[in-house]
């Protein structure tokens, strides 16, 4: 099945103090009072959830069930007086439903996988819509090699963008693709690329109504002299691939005959003004704008995914000052009634040594996404900035920590710009390996509250751990029960957390 978020895809316990005396409910700040979070031993509830995926296709739509069997299910209650979780296990079936019998009413861990919903529900609704068919992806190296005329005479600042309308097969040309074009080149011979590199690589199969697209992305100048990239010429080719297997690609760039205006208003500085909210030793890294477009049927949808084929790529320099684009141009081989989408980021980075190991460097954002009607209305900021005060138990979160136990608990306040509407908790176990630290998440919290206690065996001892702590805006939708999700307009920010160990 082509990948859905399902498959892509947080605490008083010090040593010393007791866990005792504090629920959900008395977080600093909390977004909502939960009065049922102590365990009610005389009122027992069934915990249900159905994963239905909807992918939409050029070729028509079509819904089908996740593949819940393989999951591991099971559903925490936390006792307030105590601190101690107990396990009420459930099952995953191939049809897509998740059940856990026998669970007594209050707040409750569903544990899918390594994924949490921390929620008072009993209902979720753990499916998504997709843009795209579903399909196979590549997975074993499987060369493709294009060679075409009618390109515009190529520009260093050039890229070539690699997608799949019906496949929802999207990627770029990368370092390690060989044969690009050279400055002034009006022609490819012999480009050749990984497929298994693209960042969606479903497939391709003509007799299903897929098209390859690979379109020139032209370094121009705005009406106000921003350098920006924009689709320029496309080449379309029918392809069927097997995996594993080489396929050739010959062809003609021509350039579509729809064309669009996009500008901004980019207060660069807002993001910028964040950073040490992330951190405050967090490296700002880069900053970017894009606008693409996606099925019109995702439009009213609580759609997945936004994304590639992009329409315009804003990212002029390594500056943080605000910019006024005035007019960008751009050619558009995309249905019509598609809705047009924009989404602005600024990165930062965070490093994590164990040791003498080389750092790991993690990397987080603040993001805004919107119609892209919005950015053109006004001026484009965050919507929601990062949580403050994070704490491990009842210390500062941003100092290495140890002693926090295996039972810590997150907490933290509101954000100060925007209204966080949910909040996911992303924690790291770091490790090395070959003289470098690496990090890999072993569990990930979504909650409408402002504090998380981490269940059974996400922290183990002698581990040394940290922890991403998301803000999301996100109205109309709810990350504890729906944790798949998406609609508009939406806005994230993450804190990163210093190391601690139990």
């Amino acid at each position: 099945m082509n990948m859905s978020l399902i498959s892509l895809g947080l605490l008083v316990g010090m040593t010393g103090v007791g866990c005792a005396g504090l629920d959900e409910a008395e977080a600093v700040d909390s977004v909502s009072t939960d009065a049922t979070s102590q365990v009610t031993q005389d009122l027992v509830t069934h915990v249900t959830g159905t994963s239905p995926v909807t992918f939409v296709a050029t070729s028509g739509n079509e819904t089908k069930p996740y593949d819940q069997s393989a999951t591991s299910v099971v559903a925490y209650t936390r006792n307030s007086t105590t601190g101690a979780f107990t396990a009420y296990p459930g099952t995953g079936s191939a049809d897509g439903t998740i059940s856990v019998p026998n669970v007594p009413s209050g707040r409750i861990y569903l544990k899918l996988g390594s994924r949490y919903l921390v929620s008072t529900s009993r209902a979720f609704d753990l499916g998504s819509t997709e843009w795209g068919r579903d399909g196979t992806f590549a997975s074993l190296p499987t060369p493709v090699t294009v060679s075409a005329t009618g390109l515009s005479p190529w520009h260093p600042g050039d890229f070539l963008e690699m997608y799949s309308l019906n496949a929802g097969a999207f990627g770029y040309m990368g370092g390690a693709a060989t044969g690009r074009p050279l400055a002034g080149a009006t022609s490819l011979s012999g480009l050749s690329f990984d497929y298994a590199h693209m960042l969606n690589p479903v497939l391709l199969d003509s007799s299903r109504g897929d098209v390859f697209s690979l379109a020139q992305m032209r370094l121009q100048t705005s009406a106000n002299g921003v350098s920006y990239r924009a689709m320029h010429k496309v080449l379309n080719a029918s392809m069927t691939q097997v995996e594993g297997q080489p396929t050739t690609v010959n062809g003609t760039f021509t350039q579509p005959v729809a064309t669009g205006t996009f500008e901004v208003d980019w207060r660069r500085s807002a993001f910028e003004a964040m950073r040490t909210q992330v951190n405050p030793g967090a490296v700002s890294t880069y900053n970017e704008i894009w606008m693409s477009a996606r099925p019109a049927a995702l439009s009213s949808a609580f759609a997945s995914i936004s994304g590639p084929p992009l329409l315009v790529k804003l990212n002029p320099d390594a500056q943080r000052t605000d910019i006024v684009t005035g007019s960008m141009t751009y050619n558009n081989p995309l249905p019509a009634a598609w809705q047009k989408v924009a989404t602005a980021v600024a990165g930062f980075t965070q490093s994590y040594a164990l040791g003498t190991a080389t750092p790991y460097t993690m990397n987080v954002d603040i993001r805004v996404e919107q119609e892209a009607s919005a950015f053109t209305a006004a001026p484009v900021e965050p919507l929601v900035g990062p949580v403050q005060a994070p704490l491990v138990n009842t210390r500062g979160a941003f100092q290495n920590l140890t002693g926090v136990g295996t039972d810590a608990s997150l907490r933290w306040s509101k954000p100060l710009i925007g209204t966080a509407t949910n909040y996911v908790v992303n924690i790291y176990r770091l490790g090395t390996s070959n003289g470098s630290t690496t990090a890999t998440r072993v569990a990930m919290l979504h909650t409408d509250l402002q504090s998380v206690y981490l269940p059974p065996d996400v922290l183990r001892a002698g581990g040394t751990y940290f922890a991403e702590i998301q803000s999301w805006y996100q109205p109309g939708s709810n990350l504890a029960t729906s944790p798949f999700k998406r609609s508009l307009p939406r806005g994230r920010a993450s804190v990163l957390t210093g190391m601690f160990s139990p």
